[in-house]
């Protein structure tokens, strides 16, 4: 459980001193309910919290710490991919989203292949942060030209053969570097991912519940968010099956 620093996200969301203090109340109250095993309390205080709304890693590390006291693994793995969206060297939480797939992976096993496989593209672009790609691409494009400066004062023979050749491969590096960059603000700024809350989640033929259920999914499995439909969104699997559930059933990142 982590203390969060409210008092500078309090200046930006609370309109008056006596809201900030509820707030902070609020919070410390939600602490306390936890550290004294009251989990469904302190779910509803970190809640009130978050709708204010106040946006913090340890908001959501501390509600995904309760949900996961609760059993509701789905909610509890929402909140741990939330603090990792907003802090990813939150070590704790990396901990704790990884505990609680493995605890998922051991109830249920996965009737429908390749729903949990994403793509090895998305996987690599997600290795590192949008900045560091950046300062990757920067710097070895920089050598690259800094290279190509150097030739002009090397003589032919194997010191200018080696040179080329070294500076070839830094030159596709720096290449690949600007393509997973490109990728990784594709996927931030134009996918829209989202967690299976319930434990089990229908997944029907269209925007109704009286459409026929296509296939099922688990609490914690990762999903694209695509279109919606007033109460309905459409929902894609990394395996290219589609459909349609309840917004509220799907914790979007």
């Amino acid at each position: 459980m982590r203390w969060m620093p409210l008092v500078l996200l309090l200046s930006l969301v609370a309109p008056s001193r006596a809201s900030a203090e509820t707030v902070d109340q609020a919070y410390a109250t939600a602490l306390k309910d936890h550290y004294a095993g009251h989990y469904a309390e302190a779910v509803a205080q970190f809640s009130r919290v978050l709708a204010i709304p106040v946006e913090h890693p340890d908001l959501h590390y501390n509600l995904g710490c309760a949900y996961f006291k609760l059993g509701k693994l789905g909610p509890a793995i929402y909140h741990f991919e939330r603090a990792l969206q907003l802090d990813p060297d939150a070590e704790d939480a990396v901990f704790n989203l990884q505990t609680a797939r493995a605890l998922m992976a051991d109830r249920v096993k996965d009737e429908i292949k390749g729903a949990t496989d994403q793509p090895l593209w998305t996987r690599t672009v997600r290795l590192l942060r949008p900045t560091t790609w950046a300062v990757l691409f920067l710097v070895l494009w920089w050598v690259t030209l800094g290279a190509l400066f150097l030739l002009r004062f090397v003589s032919p023979g194997p010191a200018r053969a080696g040179i080329v050749a070294t500076n070839s491969f830094v030159a596709l590096l720096a290449l690949l570097c600007g393509l997973l960059l490109g990728g990784r603000l594709y996927l931030d700024g134009r996918v829209t991912s989202g967690i299976v809350l319930p434990d089990t989640l229908a997944v029907r033929e269209g925007p109704d519940a009286a459409t026929h259920t296509s296939f099922r999914l688990h609490a914690g499995l990762k999903v694209r968010v695509q279109s919606g439909q007033g109460e309905w969104v459409r929902i894609r699997l990394p395996n290219g099956l589609e459909g349609w559930v309840r917004r509220r059933e799907i914790g979007v990142l």
